[in-house]
């Protein structure tokens, strides 16, 4: 147990940098305040998708460290909340069904991406 809550930690806090690079580049670059989030979550969730399957085959070491680790803390959803209190905080109504309806359908459809394109290339 205490093996496995220290890859989940060290995994974590290279999913959360990553979080922050990948999600600073898109702001800067990109103009995505909110929208940087959903970028995070979607290839977050391919990931999970595409390496759920052969990760878990690796054993539970490699599982937790990359899976409940880095996805995991990569990928954060709170964020995702908080921005949607936001936008609706300031009345940005249609922004906000916009941003929460692409979120949840394209990170549910990245997920089973994942999966179909990992029993692909098996």
């Amino acid at each position: 147990m205490m093996r496995e809550c220290l890859l989940v930690m060290l995994g974590g806090g290279i999913g959360s940098v990553l979080r922050y690079i990948v999600t600073r580049v898109l702001q800067k670059n990109f103009d995505l305040k909110h929208w940087a989030t959903f970028w995070v979550n979607i290839t977050g969730c391919f990931a999970l998708g595409f390496l759920f399957d052969i990760l878990l085959k690796s054993g539970v070491g490699v599982h937790v460290f990359i899976i409940a680790g880095i996805v995991g803390s990569y990928t954060t959803f709170s964020a995702f909340e908080y921005e949607n209190i936001d936008l609706i905080a300031h009345e940005r109504y249609l922004e906000f069904l916009k941003y929460s309806t692409f979120s949840c359908l394209f990170a549910f459809l990245s997920v089973a991406c994942g999966f179909y394109f990992a029993e692909f290339i098996k």
